[in-house]
């Protein structure tokens, strides 16, 4: 049991020297390179989104639009990239104006060509008959 404690308290130790290295790295980068730069060599370290929006926004004087911008622009998933950006207090109008201004100017690195989208209701059209009638008959058009 002592041998157990012992490699999840050295795991625990060496997890957190990883993390506070890369948010370092992170704002070392962001200084000498920007912001472009800094996450793609974050998201390159294997941080997700949500961390590296955390630590942009303590950097100040960074506009998020170009933090989102340049997290769609390093290729991360724009599901990812929404629901960091809204967990962290990030506007969807942001959110979408970081989308269209990253489509602009890097589609090509782009792993996600749709915007973010919230998951709800949808109300722009009628369901397709096959999702209303399951064993439609001819005489029921």
């Amino acid at each position: 049991m002592k041998k157990l404690f012992f490699v999840i308290l050295i795991t625990f130790f060496t997890t957190s020297f990883a993390l506070a290295a890369w948010n370092d790295n992170f704002q070392s980068t962001y200084q000498h390179e920007g912001i472009d730069e800094a996450v793609i060599a974050a998201l390159e370290d294997g941080i997700a989104p949500h961390p590296i929006i955390v630590a942009g926004q303590a950097i100040k004087g960074l506009n998020p639009q170009n933090l989102i911008k340049a997290l769609y622009c390093a290729g991360a998933d724009g599901n990812d990239i929404g629901k960091a950006a809204i967990d962290n207090g990030i506007s969807e109008l942001i959110l979408t104006a970081a989308y269209d201004k990253s489509v602009e100017e890097c589609q090509d690195q782009m792993a996600d060509t749709q915007a973010y989208t919230v998951q709800g209701p949808n109300f722009a059209g009628m369901p397709n008959r096959q999702q209303t009638r399951k064993n439609p008959s001819p005489n029921t058009f």
